[in-house]
Order: structure tokens, then sequence, then C-alpha cells
């Protein structure tokens, strides 16, 4: 696995430092995932910086960026976020990625869910959010706006939950998801053992992740 620091300019002129992690020679499948970070975090800390190497190493090409708000406690320009998602979808394509599959933990899931209504590309077919919904204790007004977009999401996403999380309703918000994002094929694992940034299930998630890669590939596309 190759690993290279990368920077990405979004439409409305914002520089995003990130780190490209190309899988082996031989490997690749042309699937690249794209890690959308939390409040607070960036693009070489948590699970931006210890999924993509176990993704990697199985064929998926992956890039981790800053958002215009990484390393902030409070949110920044939700509403232009699609801009910084699509740097990095844009600069995945450029590697020769034929698909690029979203993941996002925390904050970052907001991001993920309004991506497509917010940014008009109904390109992403498969999504991967992790620790989804805490904002709607802070934030309700984005928890809410991020339910209404919710409804242009399509093709299958993958909500994983950590079962032992104390920071917020696991099972509650990932339920109202699903129930928000009805033309998406929406499964959700609460995964034991898990807490809000799966600190010591870190293996656990990655594995779950690759099977649901492979199971969502094998169905293809879901269309309502």
């Amino acid at each position: 696995m190759l690993t290279e620091l990368v920077a990405v300019e979004t439409a409305d002129g914002k520089a995003l430092d990130g780190a490209l992690y190309r899988s082996p020679s031989g490997a690749d499948r042309g699937v690249g995932v794209l890690l959308v970070h939390g409040l607070t975090w960036n693009f070489y800390q948590g699970p931006s910086r210890w999924l993509p190497p176990r993704l990697a190493a199985q064929g998926y090409t992956c890039l981790s960026i800053n958002m215009r708000d990484h390393d902030r406690a409070e949110p920044l320009e939700f509403e232009l976020s699609h801009h910084d998602i699509t740097a990095g979808i844009e600069r995945l394509r450029a590697e020769g990625m034929r698909e690029v599959v979203v993941f996002a933990h925390g904050y970052g899931c907001n991001k993920a869910v309004a991506f497509a209504a917010q940014s008009g590309n109904g390109t992403i077919a498969r999504y991967v959010l992790a620790t989804l919904g805490a904002v709607k204790s802070y934030r309700p007004d984005i928890w809410d706006d991020v339910l209404a977009k919710a409804g242009q999401m399509r093709g299958q996403a993958l909500v994983v939950q950590g079962a032992d999380d104390k920071q917020l309703e696991p099972a509650p918000r990932a339920a109202e998801l699903v129930h928000a994002a009805a033309r998406c094929r929406v499964e959700v694992t609460l995964l034991e053992g898990g807490g809000h940034y799966f600190a010591t299930s870190q293996q656990a998630l990655a594995d779950r992740i690759l099977t649901w890669l492979d199971d969502s590939a094998a169905r293809g596309s879901v269309k309502a």
C-alpha cells in the first residue's frame, strides 16, 4: 500500500489537505472510499486514519481529507460541505476509480446524508455512516434539516452504531434515518463492544464495512 499526502481544492476556493491510500498493485477493485471526519477531528485522526490501511489492503483505494471545519468544536458552513465532498470524489475519480463510496463518522454523517440534496450530485450509490445522530442533542436544527434532505439519497447505505455508545441513542437515530431515507436501502448494525469512536473495535468495524461492500456490490444498484 502506498500513502501520499495530497491537497484538493473545492469549487468555492477552499484548499483541503488529505492522505491518499492506494491499494496494492494488482488488488485494486476500481472502487474508492472517501472518508469524511466529524467535529474536532481531521484527516489524520480517528477512523479517517486507521480505517484506510485496512480497506486499502483489501483493494479499496481510500482518500481521507480535511473538511473545511476540521479541528473545530462547532459546526461551520454546513450548507457548503457538499463542496468538500465533491472535491474528494473528483480526486478519487482522477485516480481512475469507477465508483466512489462515501464513509462518514459522527458529525460527518450529516454531510454525507445531505450531500445529494445539497449538491444535486446523484452519482453516489453507496454510503457508510458510523456514529450517526449525535447532532440531535446539540444542534437539533441540523438533524431536522438532514432528515428532510435524506429523501434524496439513493442506492444503499450501511449505518454502524456502537452498541455501547453512551453519547447518543444508537437505535432510535438509525431508525429515524431509515424512515427518512425511504428511497435508499439502509442496513443498520449495532456493533457489540463499539463505542462512539470504535477505539477498541477498529478491526470489527473494518470487517463489517468490508462484508457490506461485498454484499452491496453483489446486489447492484438499488433504485426506487
